[in-house]
């Protein structure tokens, strides 16, 4: 442009002198037209390149919308199609298909136990696992455009309420969809069975009346144990405190406790009647006791069931609501029989069994795993007060990778108190506030936070100034 200018000058120059010939100001004019079509047709010196930015931009969400409804659309078919196996091996088109899947299998490096752990067990470690690549898709930017978009009311399933008042309390539409779904597999899958044990029956041979009843009986007492058993395969999902597939459905985990006292009491349920059944079997044949030690050693022990059961039945009576409610510390351990629980139901059902149940209890341990490599962090207490309304305020530092958001849970454990005992509180602080700390709020409620709230009274003023000395406290952040 300072030459356009220069150019332009010089025009000017020529025009006003008149010792200048006419010729030369000609040259001098076309000389400044041809520079001026010249920049006309060039693009400019100091381009930003937006439009390069906005296709890459544009390309780049396209990307990975697609490639989130492709991990959707994927784990969406495998789910339906696990739910769809329970339905479908009751039936006889199942149970070939069964057949033919294990038959066609059980000759590889696998064997039997690994075509049936990759057919039960299988699909829901593939949707657990496809869901962390697409939680990473979705984002957290994504999740905030679309909470800031205006949106006209909806109906949505997990939210609109259809049961207010009864035995499950407020249950959604997708809840209820749940339940019936449950309830109709249970149903179907004591119809096939039995169906199928009365076209089994002919084959035994001529019968008595008495006998056929027994054996009906104990086909019924086996059918209610693999009923069971399905059941078991989603009862340790909704526990997972930091599952990844409740992430997936959004579902917080306090709310998901409750899915998993429904299929408890369905679970244990089935199971008595599976016992029960046996029970009046054995005492009808007179060999209640050789049956009930019986131990063989490729699966089926008798023993290991009964004991199963026993603590199965612990574990279910001290969740009714006056002890859980009452003797709260009761509950808690007693439900730390479910390890010796799973031990000895492997032990009765044999490996092959096993491994139809086999997914969702790894996925809960691996969340058991995760939780106490999270519990081994420490913080150092930066400070302590205690407000006139018996409140303690706790100040706590905070590892610099540590991310919350503000009312999110932290299990704190305090081992001068206790070594066991952990207790979830709210965030008080916001990340805003600072880098390096975070805050809680004590209420003195009960013996531990009573303890807690004696310990900070009783501390002098001279001895506040050695707090960050004291013995660390375990933090775990949800």
């Amino acid at each position: 442009m300072r030459e356009l200018d220069m150019f332009r000058n010089k025009d000017i120059y020529s025009r006003s002198q008149s010792q200048k010939s006419s010729g030369s100001y000609c040259c001098i004019l076309l000389v400044t037209m041809a520079v001026g079509e010249l920049y006309s047709d060039q693009q400019p010196l100091l381009s930003n390149g937006g439009h390069d930015n906005e296709y890459k931009i544009k390309e780049t969400r396209i990307f990975l919308s697609l490639a989130k409804w492709v991990l959707k659309f994927t784990m969406w078919v495998v789910f339906v199609a696990w739910v769809a196996l329970f339905f479908l091996v009751p039936t006889d088109f199942g149970t070939g298909l069964y057949d033919v899947w294990v038959n066609a299998t059980s000759g590889t490096l696998f064997g039997e136990t690994g075509s049936v752990l990759l057919l039960y067990s299988g699909p829901i470690v593939i949707i657990a696992f496809l869901a962390v690549p697409y939680l990473l898709v979705s984002g957290e930017e994504q999740q905030k455009e679309q909470l800031q978009e205006k949106r006209p009311p909806r109906f949505r399933l997990w939210t609109f309420p259809v049961l207010v008042d009864g035995p499950f309390g407020v249950v959604s539409a997708a809840e209820l969809i749940g339940i019936v779904l449950f309830v109709m597999f249970v149903l179907w899958a004591v119809y096939a069975y039995t169906v199928v044990n009365f076209e089994i029956l002919p084959s035994y041979g001529d019968l008595t009346l008495q006998e056929k009843r027994l054996f009906m009986l104990q086909m019924s007492a086996y059918t209610f144990g693999l009923i069971a058993l399905s059941c078991l395969a989603f009862l340790f999902l909704p526990i997972a405190r930091g599952s990844i597939l409740l992430r997936l459905v959004d579902i917080p985990f306090e709310h998901a406790t409750r899915y998993h006292v429904w299929l408890g009491n369905l679970t244990m349920f089935l199971l008595t009647l599976h016992g029960l059944f046996y029970m009046i079997l054995w005492a009808i044949r007179g060999i209640i006791l050789s049956e009930i030690i019986e131990w063989k050693s490729d699966g089926g022990a008798n023993l290991a069931g009964v004991i199963c059961y026993v603590f199965g039945l612990l574990i279910w009576v001290t969740t009714l609501p006056p002890v859980r409610k009452r003797y709260f510390e009761l509950f808690f351990y007693t439900h730390q029989l479910y390890v010796l629980f799973v031990i000895f139901l492997a032990l009765h059902i044999g490996d092959t069994n096993f491994s139809k149940v086999f997914g969702g209890i790894f996925l809960f341990m691996l969340d058991r795993f995760l939780r106490f490599c999270q519990s081994r962090m420490t913080v150092n207490i930066v400070s302590m007060k205690s407000l006139p309304c018996g409140t303690v305020k706790l100040v706590l530092s905070k590892p610099g990778n540590l991310r919350y958001n503000a009312l999110s849970f932290i299990f704190l454990r305090v081992r001068e108190i206790s070594w066991l005992q952990w207790h979830p509180f709210s965030v008080s602080s916001s990340p805003l506030d600072g880098k390096y700390h975070l805050s809680v709020l004590v209420k003195a409620f009960g013996d531990w936070t009573s303890m807690l709230s004696r310990k900070v009274s009783n501390i002098t003023e001279d001895s506040q100034i050695e707090l960050p000395l004291l013995p660390p406290v375990r933090l775990w952040l949800l």
